[in-house]
């Protein structure tokens, strides 16, 4: 397929197939703040939530997924009868999805998994909830319920998470519609032989669920221990696409009545790996329905994977995000701002959108801390840098001391920052401009702003922007960095002279 075919595809959904997501969804809540002091009654550090996410998580990211990737959804699953469930119904809904297939008993909980983070790193996670039950009649009326939204789909996707969903008459129900109407079947689970007699089309085993499935034990050279596994698990699962994921060791494509394929992942020292499977998984079926080459399917799915895991919350991504990586050859540089509305004008309907910017010259450990803890306010990052015609203006003729396209280089390996938009002319050395087009949900500044008055605080109260200061790490600033430099030449030049 050629790129500007396939750009299309994406763009417009992958054609907008029809989903039943079937399995055990989740609600994901994450708490972000600081955390500087100790109880006084318990030494144990005390976070200071200053920020309150909930996502949907397990089938309900699948079902977040293949929504922003154009597909029409349905879903059946059984919840808790609480506030949780209740939670995931209006997530569901906002959605535009029906959620009439969402059955609850008040004899169990929802399951739920909250994270405690700080600068976007978990520090601790607990769980409520153990499994999903169903009684006699919800059993039935669950039963009824697919086999009526089988009628009006293509595809099946089953995200069995082991909590109860995922029962052996459904099992038994949908080997029966297969031999009626086959449809597309997607399985992501940790026990793959109960679905044989579904043949299905994809199954997307994990290293440690292949590890135990084919009853093996760990060694070190993963890569070369896996490569001799997707056979075996094709043969026990029926599985016509055996995708084995690797982690950083990538993955292992094996298609029934050929080889296997290794595929290479980029190196992500940071980034929030919660759902990225089921980020890959999810286009990969749909790349699947749409009959593209194994390699393209692929590409898309792992580009998709890597998008998702810089996301704040649970991984997750859009057909415009992933067409935007496919037209943009240089992902994070956007220097036309009518292109840079229309980008943000997509990300925001699944995404909180934040902004800051600066000059970023001689990047430092501050520099890091400041955008690691932007990024942590919400999905995607735009960061707005100085030209150097701009920073001479602000900060004397001896600056930059490093050049545009070296500052936007550094940014650019950065996994918090995901675009870049370059700023500053002789009739504004301000972001205005930028923020017009972003329209941030968020605008992140250093706290040394805090009792300033900013050019773009009317602006932001016109948009709704939430203002956050970031504090500065101590002693790290580019001037002084400068200033500490040119003491210590001065102090060579006298012990030369």
């Amino acid at each position: 397929m050629k790129d500007i075919a396939l750009n299309k595809l994406v763009e417009n959904g992958f054609d907008n197939p029809r989903v039943l997501v079937l399995g055990d969804c989740m609600l994901d809540i994450y708490l972000d703040g600081e955390c500087k002091r100790l109880a006084p009654d318990v030494a144990v550090p005390v976070l200071d939530v200053q920020s309150v996410e909930h996502c949907l998580g397990g089938a309900g990211n699948v079902i977040t997924n293949l929504s922003n990737m154009g597909a029409v959804v349905s879903v059946v699953s059984l919840l808790g009868d609480d506030s949780s469930g209740q939670t995931i119904a209006r997530s569901v809904q906002r959605q535009g999805i029906d959620t009439g297939g969402l059955l609850y008993n008040k004899n169990c909980q929802t399951l739920t998994k909250t994270r405690l983070r700080r600068d976007g790193h978990c520090l601790l996670r607990y769980d409520i909830g153990q499994k999903y039950h169903f009684s006699a009649a919800l059993a039935n009326q669950y039963l009824t319920a697919v086999k009526k939204a089988l009628q009006h789909v293509d595809i099946v996707f089953i995200a069995d998470y082991g909590k109860g969903n995922i029962t052996d008459e459904l099992i038994v129900l949908l080997a029966e519609e297969q031999q009626v109407e086959p449809k597309i079947i997607a399985i992501d689970s940790k026990d793959y032989d109960k679905y044989a007699c579904l043949n299905p089309d994809l199954i997307k085993p994990n290293y440690d669920e292949a590890r135990k499935i084919l009853s093996q034990e760990e060694e070190d050279d993963r890569l070369t221990q896996a490569s001799k596994w997707p056979e075996s698990l094709a043969a026990l699962s029926q599985a016509n696409w055996v995708a084995l994921t690797l982690d950083k060791d990538g993955v292992i494509l094996f298609k029934k009545g050929g080889s296997a394929k290794h595929y290479r992942v980029p190196a992500l020292k940071e980034g929030n790996f919660s759902g990225a499977g089921d980020t890959f998984l999810t286009v990969l079926c749909l790349a699947y329905y749409n009959k593209l080459d194994a390699d393209i399917a692929m590409a898309l799915s792992i580009k998709a994977a890597q998008i998702g895991i810089q996301k704040n919350g649970t991984a997750h991504c859009s057909c415009t995000e992933l067409a935007q990586r496919l037209t943009n050859k240089d992902d994070k540089l956007i220097t036309d701002l009518n292109h840079l509305e229309a980008l943000c004008d997509g990300l925001r309907k699944e995404n909180k959108l934040v902004f800051t910017n600066g000059c970023f010259d001689i990047f430092h450990a501050g520099h890091a801390h400041y955008l690691g803890a932007a990024k942590a306010q919400g999905d995607i990052l735009i960061v707005g840098i100085n030209t150097d015609e701009s920073i001479r203006r602000l900060k004397g003729a001896t600056r930059p001391v490093n050049s545009l396209d070296d500052r936007i280089e550094v940014l650019r390996a950065l996994g918090a920052v995901d675009y870049i938009v370059p700023f500053g002319d002789e009739l504004s050395d301000n972001p205005i401009p930028i923020i017009e087009k972003v329209k941030p949900h968020i605008f992140v500044k250093g706290e040394a702003y805090q009792n300033k008055e900013l050019a773009e605080q009317g602006l932001l109260q016109i948009l709704g922007t939430q203002l956050v200061f970031i504090p500065h790490v101590h002693q790290q600033s580019t001037t002084k960095i400068i200033q500490r430099v040119q003491e210590k030449d001065n102090q060579l030049l006298k012990k030369i002279s």
